[in-house]
């Protein structure tokens, strides 16, 4: 296991009731399962690969004259100034 480093958390009071609750159910810590889900959420970003994800197809896929859409998409959507 590798070392391990201090660290503090915030919690909202309903988030660390789940926590205990889930902690004690399962007869681990709560810093356990955080532990667990940082790692699970950090491996999957590793793993996307962005050049393959299907809305990279989207780009470049539609022409305009107009070339502010980003900047002024309100305006164009919703006739806002």
């Amino acid at each position: 296991m590798p070392t391990l480093k201090r660290t503090q958390m915030y919690f909202p009071e309903d988030v660390l009731s789940e926590l205990k609750r889930k902690a004690d159910e399962e007869k681990t810590t709560i810093a356990s399962i955080v532990r667990i889900a940082v790692s699970e959420i950090l491996e999957k970003e590793k793993k996307r690969n962005w050049i393959e994800d299907p809305l990279w197809d989207m780009v470049g896929a539609s022409r305009s004259k107009d070339k502010d859409l980003s900047v002024n998409h309100d305006k164009y959507l919703y006739g806002k100034k």
